[in-house]
């Protein structure tokens, strides 16, 4: 069971580098190789609601931060935001201050739930658990979405 438990935070943190890899980048910029006006437009329209499917029932299923489901909650909210991240690094796009902020917030809270080896450890699900810090990942997928509107307002039109 302990080498399972392994294999699948192995797994996490390996989905995980490879989207802040920029694989996904990679696959975009090949489709689309030149910036059009379209590519800068606000990113909120497009991006809210691929972070509210990627967290919806996270909340919920990671009452249990030890849990496969948890686990896989997370990097789906990941695998979005790493995405968006890609998309803010759009050269001609505007600075996205706080919405980079609460992704590296995100981003944080991801490494420490898999250094700390949350995922199937009984232990992680103790409310004093250093793992509880997902909450910063499941509810920080709608402060980033909120974050994303703001700084969409405040792109030079």
């Amino acid at each position: 069971m302990k080498s399972r438990a392994l294999a699948a935070v192995a797994l996490l943190s390996a989905a995980l580098t490879a989207c802040s890899g920029g694989q996904e980048a990679d696959s975009k910029s090949s489709a689309k190789p030149t910036t059009t006006a379209s590519k800068l437009s606000a990113l909120a329209p497009v991006w809210q609601p691929k972070l509210d499917a990627a967290a919806e029932g996270a909340v919920a299923t990671c009452q249990t931060p030890s849990s496969d489901a948890c686990a896989e909650a997370l990097t789906d909210i990941m695998i979005v935001v790493n995405e968006l991240e890609s998309e803010i690094e759009t050269p001609g796009r505007g600075p996205y201050r706080e919405t980079t902020k609460q992704i590296a917030k995100m981003q944080v809270a991801t490494d420490k739930y898999v250094d700390e080896g949350c995922q199937g450890d009984p232990a992680a699900d103790d409310p004093n658990s250093d793992c509880w810090g997902i909450s910063a990942i499941t509810v920080g997928a709608a402060t980033l979405g909120m974050t994303l509107i703001t700084d969409d307002l405040a792109q030079p039109k």
